[in-house]
């Protein structure tokens, strides 16, 4: 029954934000402006993270005696929301956004044994590897890449939110080999209807949005890991090709004496859609990004055979596109 009232209150939210989108977009202060580095021409309320964190407390507290509820998980991503949530409004410096990131992440660390990178599992060899006193800057380093690359993924309508919704798909079921919870429900479900959302430009993720589902992910991720044998590889696949994407642009940012972290057109998904249409576009990077572990669980072969594939893709169609 609390299920069925999350869901009703959820929709009411969402329709809420639908037919309010402009007013509480100026309200808030968070409207993203059209420029030469983006490819919207109007202005849209940056509304997907607050949209996505409302349900998700919707959720949480109608059926807090019934989900295993995890404080720590909710504080991190809290934390990162709010982070997103004042970027959003006045555009923070992206020195002082992964020094905060850093922060938040220390403090978790130091709170939560479980939030840590202990060690790394490959199947391929069935070993575990260790990095002993290294975990600590280890888990700082990933969880500044995961964030980072993808923050940089949100530049085109429904792209991060479709590959969010088949990363919590995959990664729960295939890879973890776990039923959703009420906290994956809760994402999954809100998610599920901004995407129609965003698709017609009534709001964008916005760094906010982007920064929670960074959260969801890193935190999912490693606190899993601490507890059960992952196959690094198959959770490098699934984020590999934005993580190159990042690494790319920010050594040619770096090369042309520019900000690494600052806008333009450059991106992967920018490059494809100058060529493709909305929906191949997207295709095409769930395809490269999925395509791997999807395969290596179709033929029963280790992912990392199948990852080389999708990089040499990836390449040959960043040549082919700039």
């Amino acid at each position: 029954m609390n299920l069925i009232i999350s869901i009703i209150l959820s929709l009411l939210t969402i329709f809420f934000v639908l037919k309010n989108n402009i007013y509480l977009g100026n309200k808030l202060g968070i409207i993203d402006e059209p420029n030469r580095n983006k490819v919207h021409k109007t202005n849209v309320p940056l509304l997907g993270g607050p949209t996505i964190f409302i349900v998700l407390l919707i959720f949480l507290f109608l059926n807090l005696k019934s989900s295993n509820f995890n404080i720590n998980q909710f504080v991190y991503l809290f934390l990162l929301f709010i982070l997103g949530f004042i970027d959003d409004k006045i555009n923070l410096n992206s020195n002082f956004k992964i020094i905060f990131v850093i922060l938040f992440s220390a403090i978790l660390i130091f709170l939560d044994e479980s939030f840590l990178i202990h060690k790394i599992y490959f199947e391929i060899s069935n070993n575990e590897y260790y990095f002993g006193k290294l975990k600590i800057p280890v888990t700082l380093f990933c969880i500044l890449l995961l964030y980072i690359a993808m923050n940089m993924s949100d530049g085109i309508n429904c792209l991060l939110i479709s590959f969010s919704i088949f990363a919590l798909f995959t990664i729960n079921i295939f890879i973890f080999k776990f039923a959703l919870n009420i906290f994956d429900i809760g994402i999954l479900f809100s998610l599920i209807f901004i995407i129609y959302l965003n698709y017609k430009n009534i709001i964008f993720l916005g760094n906010s949005g982007a920064s929670l589902l960074a959260s969801y992910f890193i935190y999912k991720l490693i606190s899993t890991n601490y507890f059960n044998q992952i196959d690094v590889f198959e959770v490098i696949s699934i984020f590999l090709v934005m993580g190159i994407d990042m690494v790319r642009l920010v050594i040619t940012r770096l090369l042309r004496k520019k900000n690494p972290f600052a806008r333009d057109l450059n991106h992967f998904h920018h490059l494809l859609i100058k060529k493709f249409n909305l929906f191949s576009t997207i295709i095409i990077y769930l395809i490269l990004s999925f395509g791997p572990i999807i395969i290596s669980k179709m033929i029963n072969i280790p992912t990392l055979f199948i990852v080389p594939f999708s990089i040499i893709f990836y390449f040959i169609l960043i040549k082919k596109l700039n």
